[in-house]
């Protein structure tokens, strides 16, 4: 009796827990879609294809001597603060 009664007490509690993961689970599912949308959604405005053209022509320096001077001379960290 006494343990059945402890078993239901588990089983309530562990049936708790899963319903509340589920829970977490799903906010987090939404979470990452509206994050996910919001993404899309800044790349495709001004700022966003601004920003992403820039990177893309940085990236095409990154192995340019005069980027690598700049970077060690830690003008790179300068142009971060001025920005």
């Amino acid at each position: 009796m006494l343990i059945d009664l402890l078993i239901k007490k588990d089983k309530l509690k562990l049936q708790q827990c899963i319903e509340q993961f589920q829970h977490h689970q799903q906010l987090r599912h939404a979470f990452l879609f509206l994050s996910g949308q919001r993404t899309k959604q800044f790349l495709g405005s001004t700022p966003g294809l601004t920003l992403s053209f820039s990177a893309g022509m940085l990236m095409q320096f990154r192995h340019n001597a005069m980027a690598k001077t700049l970077r060690g001379l830690g003008m790179i960290q300068w142009l971060r603060r001025l920005l």
